[in-house]
């Protein structure tokens, strides 16, 4: 009975650790710091990528996307399993082994000897991040992304019949904190397309720089370099800027003091 007892134990404890790494890893992620800082130190970065990890009944799907969200590659099925004192991540029928600890789990460099033939491999989960090794053995670290909700205006280039300037207003437009894009006009909206870009921003050392959230506007056939930008503390709730021919607010969800992104806060 002892014995019956402890081994219920421990399956409960095994259980509680996998739901952990299971749910831990529902997100997205990407590279753009590291990208971004690689470049910026006249270093060859790793190739930019993001991950966006959902859960569909009991799997996990892990699908490579791009900054704007779209699907640039099929997506991996597969799922986290638990050991007495391991979990297991597997992902298109290749499973890599993580020892648990207080800071995440760590890739255990016992266990993982078969090689996968697969573009990239989980090996590293904290709270903030995911560690991956690409096929052919470079590293990268995809830092986890907050969900955006902007609204925006831009002057059409057109005026209005009595000859007063037109805007074009829209709202509910998503992306993340970690790169992530989003395009407003273009067609026959009546104004040149713009693409919004946001990055929460920690600058390395020796920099004295101080952590920021980043706000650009992008011409599309220029996304390395921003028109404008504007900046805010990392620990704002919103970001905004006004350009006279264009403007924008950005509320990073889960960190708004208020929800009040309405048509309201437009001038003009």
């Amino acid at each position: 009975m002892l014995l019956t007892s402890l081994s219920m134990l421990t399956l409960a404890v095994g259980s509680q650790h996998g739901a952990v790494l299971d749910q831990h890893l529902l997100g997205v992620y990407t590279n753009e710091e590291q990208v971004y800082f690689e470049k910026d130190a006249g270093r060859t970065p790793p190739p930019w990528i993001a991950l966006k990890i959902e859960k569909q009944g009991d799997d996990l799907i892990v699908t490579r996307t791009d900054a704007f969200g779209k699907t640039v590659a099929a997506p991996l099925k597969g799922y986290a399993a638990v050991g007495v004192e391991q979990d297991s991540l597997t992902l298109g029928g290749c499973t890599r082994y993580f020892d648990r600890g207080d800071a995440g789990w760590t890739y255990s460099k016992l266990q993982n000897k078969k090689a996968c033939l697969q573009d990239f491999q989980i090996i590293g989960v904290t709270a903030d991040e995911l560690k991956l090794r690409f096929g052919d053995g470079t590293e990268t670290r995809l830092k986890r992304a907050r969900p955006v909700e902007c609204w925006a205006a831009a002057k059409k280039s057109k005026p209005k019949a009595d000859g007063s300037p037109d805007w074009m207003f829209v709202r509910k437009l998503n992306l993340h904190d970690q790169g992530g894009r989003v395009t407003i006009g273009g067609g026959d909206t009546g104004i040149e397309p713009l693409v919004l870009r946001m990055r929460a921003v920690y600058w390395p050392k020796p920099s004295t720089n101080r952590p920021s959230m980043v706000l650009y506007v992008h011409k599309p056939d220029d996304p390395d370099r921003a028109v404008s930008y504007s900046w805010a503390d990392i620990n704002a709730s919103r970001v905004g800027l006004n350009l006279r021919w264009m403007q924008a607010s950005c509320t990073i969800k889960g960190a708004e003091q208020t929800s009040d992104v309405t048509s309201q806060n437009f001038r003009g």
